[in-house]
C-alpha cells in the first residue's frame, strides 16, 4: 500500500464492486499496490462519509496494513460457502465477499488481530485478498438455520437434549450458566450489541421460541431466535452476572454488572428480568460511556441556548429542570452540564436511581428505598456536606420537589428532571405536586423540555412523500421537499442512523415569573415564553426536516402540542 504523508494518514478504501474486481485482477497478477494507489482516503474525509461508527475500522485497515471495504456498497455474492465454509467464518469473525481471477476477496471484522487475518488463507481453498469491512459484511447472526443448528449443538454440548422437558435441570442451572459456552454465547450477544450501537438487549419469549432484539436508534431491530433450552441457559448466565437469584422465576429481578470489550473498554450493564406468560423477558440496558456520554458541545445546542446554558450553570444558586418523556435523553442533558461544571473548583454532589455512569470528582449517592434512602432524604443529608451544586436524579413527590426548592433558595445550584412534555407544563406539574407558589418563583431559573430525534441515514436517503394530514399539521406546504431512510446494511434496515436531542429552553422571565401562580393556565406560559425569544420544540424539529436531517414524519412523531 503506498505510504501515507506523515501526520495525514490514508487508507486505501474500496468503494465498489468495479474497484474489487480490479483490485482482484491486480492481485492476480502479483501487483496489488497500484490497484490502490487511486483508492486513498484520509482520516477526515471517511470520518465525514462514514461517521464517528465507521473510525474503528479505518484505524484497524491502518494498523494492519490491509485495505478497507465499504460493505454498505460491496455486499457479499452468494454461493461462497464452497471457498470458505460459513462456519470458519463465524468462528473468525470473516465473511467472504468476492471470488473472481482466482483470488478470494475476504472482509475481517474490526478487532481482528493479524493472527486470524494469517489463518483465513488455511481455511479457504483459494488464494485470500484479506480486507477490513467497514461494518458487518454479513448477517451478523447468520440465517435462521445457522441460528437453530448452533443452538442445538450448544444444546447437546450442554448436555441437553432440545425439545425435551426441562424439570431436572433446576438444580445444575449455576453450574450450566458458569460454563465456558455460556459465558461466550453472551460475550459475543453483548459485544455485537455494542459494535450496533444498540442501547439495550432484549430476550423475549414467544410461543416456541425466544428471540434476540437490539433497541438501535430507538428502534428494535430484530437478531435471532433462540431455542428455548439455550435461551434458558443464556438467560441464567445474565442472572448469575447480574448477581440475581437464578432460582427465582416468578417475581421481576433488577441487578447490575460490567462487561469488559475485547479492547479493554468497559460497559455498564443494567438487567431487568421480568416473568411473563411464556417465559421469562429480560433486558439489558447497556451504558457506554463512548456512545451515551456526551459533552454540552455534543448536544448541538443553538447558540442563543448554549449562551443560555452557560448562564443557568454561571449561577451560585436556583433550579434548573431537564423535561420529557422516559427515554428523551434528560439524563445525558444533565451528565453533559456536570462535566462542565466539574472544571470549576466547587462541591458537587449526586443522588441518582441508580448511577448510570461514575463522573471523577463528583460525589455520587443511589437511592435505596428498602433501607429508607430516598430522595428527600438524601437531600437533607446533602445540605450538611456543604455542596455548591447538587443533582437530583428525578423529582418524583411532593416531598423531593420540596425539598430541592428550598436547596436552591439556600444558596445552591439544583439540577433535576421531571416527566412532563413541554417547559411550561413543567411549572403547573410542580404546582400541582404541592410546591408553594411564592417558592417556586423565587427558586426557578430555567427548564429545557426535550425529546429524541431519529437522524435519517445518509447512505439511503431518499424522498419523503408525507402524508397531507402530516403537512397540514406542521403547516408545510405541497411545494416543500423532504427526505428519509428507506433502508439499508448500514442502518440494519431502518432508515434513520443515530439520534440527536430536539428540544425548547424557557428562561424563567420577569413575565414569566409574574404568571406561576396556583391554576396558571400552562398555554399563558407558553405564549409569554415565545414572545420571550423561546424555541418550541415543533418548530425545532421542523427546522431539522427542512434541513434534511430528519423526515418531516419523524418531526410529526416528537411535535409538542
Amino acid at each position: 500500500m503506498p505510504s501515507a504523508t506523515p501526520g495525514n494518514p490514508t487508507v486505501a478504501v474500496i468503494g465498489n464492486v468495479d474497484q474489487l474486481d480490479a483490485y482482484l485482477v491486480a492481485c492476480a497478477a502479483g501487483r496489488p499496490e497500484p490497484a490502490l494507489a487511486g483508492l486513498q482516503v484520509a482520516q477526515a474525509a471517511w470520518r465525514e462519509r462514514a461517521g464517528d461508527g465507521g473510525m474503528a475500522a479505518w484505524e484497524h485497515a491502518h494498523r494492519l496494513g490491509l485495505p478497507l471495504v465499504d460493505t454498505a456498497r460491496v455486499a457479499a455474492e452468494p454461493g461462497l460457502g464452497k471457498h470458505f465454509p460459513d462456519a470458519a467464518g463465524r468462528r473468525l469473525r470473516a465473511t467472504a465477499l468476492r471470488s473472481a481471477h482466482g483470488y478470494l476477496a475476504v472482509a475481517v471484522e474490526p478487532g481482528s488481530d493479524e493472527a486470524i487475518v494469517s489463518t483465513l488463507g488455511f481455511v479457504a481453498n483459494l488464494p485470500i485478498a484479506p480486507m477490513v469491512a467497514s461494518e458487518h459484511a454479513g448477517d451478523e447472526h447468520g440465517s435462521p438455520q445457522d441460528d437453530l443448528d448452533e443452538d442445538q449443538r450448544i444444546a447437546r454440548q450442554m448436555g441437553l437434549e432440545p425439545g425435551r422437558a426441562a424439570q431436572e435441570r433446576s438444580r445444575h442451572d449455576s453450574e450450566l450458566a458458569s460454563r465456558w459456552t455460556m459465558i461466550r454465547a453472551m460475550r459475543e450477544t453483548l459485544s455485537a450489541a455494542v459494535r450496533q450501537r444498540a442501547s439495550d438487549v432484549h430476550i423475549r419469549p414467544g410461543a416456541s421460541d425466544f428471540e434476540l432484539l437490539f433497541r438501535i436508534d430507538g428502534n428494535m431491530v430484530p437478531q435471532r431466535h433462540i431455542i428455548p433450552e439455550v435461551a434458558a441457559l443464556v438467560i441464567n448466565r445474565i442472572k448469575v452476572f447480574a448477581q440475581l437469584d437464578i432460582a427465582e422465576h416468578r417475581r421481576p429481578q433488577d441487578g447490575r454488572g460490567t462487561f469488559k470489550l475485547d479492547d479493554g473498554r468497559s460497559i455498564g450493564l443494567r438487567v431487568s428480568v421480568v416473568p411473563s406468560v411464556l417465559g421469562e423477558s429480560v433486558v439489558v440496558r447497556l451504558l457506554d460511556t463512548e456512545e451515551s456520554l456526551k459533552t454540552i458541545e455534543q448536544i448541538q445546542l443553538s447558540p442563543a441556548d448554549r449562551a443560555e446554558l452557560d448562564d443557568q450553570m454561571a449561577r451560585s444558586h436556583g433550579f434548573f429542570l431537564v423535561t420529557g418523556p422516559t427515554g428523551c435523553g434528560k439524563s445525558t442533558t444533565l451528565y453533559a452540564m456536570l462535566q462542565a461544571l466539574r472544571r470549576q473548583p466547587i462541591n458537587i454532589l449526586t443522588v441518582e436511581d441508580p448511577v448510570e455512569y461514575t463522573l471523577a470528582g463528583i460525589r455520587q449517592m443511589e437511592v435505596n428505598p428498602r433501607i429508607d434512602v430516598t430522595f428527600s432524604n438524601a437531600l437533607r443529608s446533602f445540605l450538611r456536606h456543604d455542596p455548591d451544586v447538587i443533582m437530583v436524579g428525578e423529582i418524583r413527590d411532593r416531598e423531593t420537589a420540596g425539598m430541592a426548592v428550598e436547596s436552591a433558595l439556600t444558596g445552591h445550584l439544583v439540577l433535576s428532571t421531571l416527566h412532563t412534555n413541554t417547559a411550561a407544563t413543567t411549572v403547573t406539574r410542580l404546582l400541582e405536586l404541592g410546591v408553594e407558589a411564592y417558592l417556586l418563583r423565587a427558586a426557578l431559573t430555567g427548564i429545557m423540555a426535550q425529546r429524541l430525534v431519529r437522524l435519517t441515514c445518509e447512505h439511503c436517503r431518499t424522498p419523503e412523500e408525507p402524508a397531507p394530514a402530516i403537512r397540514s399539521a406542521l403547516g408545510v406546504g405541497p411545494d416543500e421537499e423532504f427526505t428519509t431512510g428507506r433502508g439499508c446494511a448500514r442502518c440494519h434496515g431502518t432508515g434513520v442512523f443515530r439520534r440527536s436531542a430536539v428540544y425548547e429552553l424557557m428562561r424563567i422571565t420577569p413575565a414569566i415569573r409574574a404568571l406561576i401562580e396556583p391554576g396558571v393556565d400552562a398555554d399563558r406560559m407558553h405564549a409569554a415564553a415565545l414572545a420571550g425569544g423561546m424555541v418550541p420544540i415543533t418548530e425545532a424539529a421542523l427546522r431539522m426536516a427542512r434541513q434534511g436531517r430528519i423526515s418531516l414524519a419523524e418531526a410529526y412523531r416528537v411535535r409538542a402540542d
